[in-house]
């Protein structure tokens, strides 16, 4: 398998290395004009403070609604993240959820008992299209697929709701989710709000760029190898990659019926400010939020801070860019000029990481095809790619071929990196313990040029390592680099340790400056 990988690496570079310099100059036009300011405020309002003065009568559900309404109006013919709608119903939604608030109001009823019941009262959200909202496109991108709907509310959607949430729409995601950019053969390309040129990545690219355009204030992603993560990176947004099987997957699309899927795939929340993360994951939490311990207060200062030495992988590693290491060492420092404890530390399987992560998902049975014909022929699809009559994108049956070489993985190999996995998830649980975080790139490189994801697989490799361990992570925007790119890492912690995660998030946010709108 090492030496698969390693030729599959090593290939897709060298044609990331004669593509780079063609995309770089011919890669779509620049902007020309600012992207859209955000003139109404509310828009500009955190999803916990918005929610508090919708149950206080300061602030109506139906203008909140509506505002971002005509923001996603505005915006989303310069992103294309929108797949379908509900506006109609979602302001009848926010009408009913004004009149419940005037009722409680009338009757006198606690303020607390109804934030305790509906903590998300009134507040809008967007969803990505593969985590099921009822009546909305479940297509996945899939030309086969785009007429079918769900028939119900995927669980983490179902809970939302039930907390007073509004959901808004479904956004785009690559076919079956299957790719590192929101592209696929119904909807056609997300596009970064910062760079048009750049990709928004994938799967949950099309949150990604609805919520950095503050054309949504948070949503719901789904993340097995960076795709709650990388989204937000190149969206200057906060993503959180929850522990696995906290948040249940059911109602996603697609999915695997291998029993340990939910140790790989996860839903999770995705916003500006980082304040919305511990109410969101607690809510998508549902039964399972006792296990987080959300609502114990986290002191930073007694936290202790580890950060990697050396940060390249071992198989043809995508180098880290300058900036990302800025980045890295920023946060560092902060907390270093705090007197907070901190140590560099170089995990002894780290470099081992593309490894680990194609191994632990190589070892699911049952993984759905993203051909109608589970006997279809690659190279007769390739074929039929080439000549322009497939229904599928390329990545998608380059990722569906990786899917299908499970066959090719020598068992001794296998079991040697399934070896290294558990001590690897062994040594950093214990090192991180109830408290520690691990500061590390979630991707080599700010948002990269659309197409320019195939010569970077491996860079990929930095978040999939953190599914294949089960562990929480949460990106962090931490400000721009000089093409005004967003730049961030993402925070990592033991099992069940999320609340560390989101507190270092907050910490950081305020330090160094969190979500900026796209100019």
């Amino acid at each position: 398998m090492e030496l698969l990988l390693k030729l599959v690496a090593l290939v897709l570079r060298l044609v990331n290395f004669v593509l780079e310099p063609i995309l770089a100059r011919f890669g779509g036009p620049k902007r020309t004009e600012p992207f859209p300011a955000i003139r109404d405020e509310v828009l500009r309002v955190p999803a916990v403070e918005l929610a508090e003065q919708i149950r206080q009568g300061s602030r109506r559900s139906v203008d909140v609604v509506r505002a971002y309404v005509l923001r996603i109006r505005e915006v989303n013919p310069l992103i294309n993240a929108v797949v379908e709608e509900r506006f109609e119903a979602a302001l009848a939604e926010a009408v009913a959820a004004d009149e419940t608030v005037a009722i409680a109001r009338r009757n006198g009823d606690s303020l607390d008992e109804l934030a305790k019941r509906s903590p998300l009262l009134g507040v809008p959200i967007t969803v990505k299209e593969s985590c099921s909202v009822k009546g909305l496109s479940l297509g996945g991108g899939v030309v086969r697929r785009q007429n079918i709907t769900a028939d119900a509310d995927g669980e983490a959607v179902r809970l939302l709701r039930e907390a007073g949430a509004i959901p808004l729409l479904v956004s785009n995601t690559p076919e079956y989710c299957l790719g590192f950019e929101a592209y696929n053969n119904v909807t056609g390309w997300t596009l970064n709000p910062y760079d048009p040129r750049r990709s928004a990545a994938g799967s949950s690219g099309g949150e990604g760029a609805l919520i950095g355009a503050g054309a949504s204030v948070c949503g719901v992603g789904s993340d097995l190898a960076g795709s709650i993560r990388i989204p937000a990176l190149f969206c200057g947004i906060f993503g959180h990659k929850p522990t696995a099987g906290v948040v249940s997957i059911k109602g996603h699309m697609p999915v695997c019926t291998d029993a340990h899927f939910d140790q790989y795939l996860t839903l999770g929340p995705m916003c500006r400010y980082a304040k919305d993360l511990p109410l969101l994951l607690e809510v998508m939490s549902g039964a399972n939020a006792g296990k987080l311990r959300l609502n114990e207060p986290v002191d930073v200062t007694k936290l202790k801070i580890y950060y990697p030495q050396k940060l390249d992988l071992r198989i043809n590693a995508v180098p880290i860019a300058p900036e990302i290491r800025e980045c890295l060492r920023s946060a560092v420092k902060h907390f270093q000029n705090k007197g907070i404890y901190s140590e560099t530390i170089n995990f002894k399987h780290f470099r081992d990481s593309t490894q680990i992560a194609s191994t632990e998902l190589q070892t699911l049975d049952n993984v759905p095809s993203i051909f109608a014909n589970p006997n279809a022929n690659h190279l007769w699809e390739l074929v039929k790619l080439l000549l322009g009559q497939s229904e599928h994108t390329s990545v998608a049956l380059f990722m569906n071929f990786l899917s299908s070489t499970k066959r090719t993985v020598n068992e001794k190999d296998r079991q040697r990196y399934l070896r290294i996995s558990a001590e690897f998830k062994q040594d950093i649980t214990e090192r991180l313990g109830t408290d520690g975080v691990f500061l590390m790139p979630s991707f080599p490189k700010p948002a990269i040029r659309h197409y320019e994801s195939f010569g970077h697989v491996t860079g990929f490799m930095y978040t999939a390592v953190i599914n294949a361990l089960g562990l929480p992570a949460t990106q962090v925007p931490l400000g721009f680099n000089r093409d005004g790119l967003p730049v961030g890492i993402q925070v990592v912690a033991g099992p069940n340790q999320d609340r560390l995660c989101l507190r270092v998030a907050q910490e950081l946010e305020t330090a160094l400056g969190g979500w900026q709108p796209p100019k």
